[in-house]
Parts: structure tokens; C-alpha cells; sequence
């Protein structure tokens, strides 16, 4: 699995659903991924417990890294101190120059 894109992240996962949450590095503002089936949560048979357990873990994989991926679209990097901040921590200066994130500027 890939690092998390923020410092804090919650998984709220389990056997029918992949679910995240990411929050802010500034501020802690929590912003919730789009939930993903466990698509082959149909196992239900006690006998297929141990292969239903490993495609899970690997559909878990999955989930993480396209809901780590979709945070990009809701995060911004600074580029003083590198964290993760949400559009409420971020100074934007102009049309193309990013400025420093709240905690940079003060």
C-alpha cells in the first residue's frame, strides 16, 4: 500500500464496504472517500472464509490507493512545508503561483 496523502487517515472499511477518510494537516477538516463494494463479498460459506479473507485484503488495497488518489482532487500540497491542506488552509496568490498553506504564513 502506498503512504496515505495526509498525516491522518480512518478506515472505516469492512466486509461490504471500502471507506476512508482523510483529514486536513492544518485544520483536521475530514473529507470521506466514495465508499466501494467489497465486490466479492459473497462468500459465505465457512469453507471459503480464508479465500474471501485474501481477496478482500487485496480489494482493500485496491480501494486505499484510488481513494488516496482521489484525495489529490481535495487536498492541496504547500509548497513551504509539503503538508496536505484542505481549500480553507491554502492561499492561493494569484492565478498560477500557489501560495504557503495558513500555518506557513504566520
Amino acid at each position: 500500500m502506498s503512504t496515505p496523502l495526509t498525516k491522518r487517515i480512518t478506515d472505516s472499511s469492512n466486509l461490504e464496504i471500502f471507506s476512508f477518510s482523510f483529514f486536513c494537516d492544518s485544520c483536521q477538516k475530514e473529507w470521506k472517500s466514495t465508499k466501494v463494494p467489497f465486490e466479492s463479498g459473497s462468500f459465505t460459506v465457512i469453507e471459503h472464509e480464508e479465500a474471501r479473507n485474501i481477496i478482500w485484503v487485496q480489494e482493500h488495497k485496491i480501494a486505499f490507493e484510488k481513494a488516496n488518489l482521489e484525495a489529490h482532487f481535495h487536498f492541496n500540497c504547500c509548497p513551504v512545508c509539503k503538508s496536505w491542506v484542505c481549500d480553507d488552509c491554502f492561499y492561493m496568490e494569484g492565478e498560477d503561483n500557489l501560495g504557503p498553506c495558513k500555518n506557513c504564513t504566520k
